[in-house]
């Protein structure tokens, strides 16, 4: 059975402490690091699920392109939002709109 990747990103966004530790943009930074060096260091694939967060993300560095500097997608939440926090609010948040817009 296929692990569902959206069903992680949901109970993360739900308790941001108990999966990463604290409620931050830059920790949600390092697990999802960890989690795509597990995957590779298991060769394991990315599913289709994975490789469309990938693709958000590479769409945050472009819809915020306006900065004019080479940014990770967690320090361009970051610069537009007033604390960690809020920016990881911003980025599933930004996430769920991505979806809509793909799935219309």
């Amino acid at each position: 059975m296929e692990n569902d990747f959206y069903t992680l990103l949901e109970n993360i966004k739900k308790r941001p402490p108990l999966y990463l530790g604290w409620y931050s943009i830059f920790a949600f930074e390092s697990f999802y690091s960890g989690y795509l060096k597990a995957k590779e260091i298991s060769s394991l694939s990315l599913t289709d699920q994975e490789k469309e967060f990938q693709e958000f993300l590479i769409w945050i560095q472009e819809d915020y392109s306006s900065v004019k500097v080479n940014r990770s997608w967690s320090v361009l939440m970051f610069l537009f939002s007033s604390d960690e926090r809020k920016a990881l609010d911003k980025l599933f948040e930004l996430f769920e709109q991505y979806l809509e817009q793909k799935n219309n």
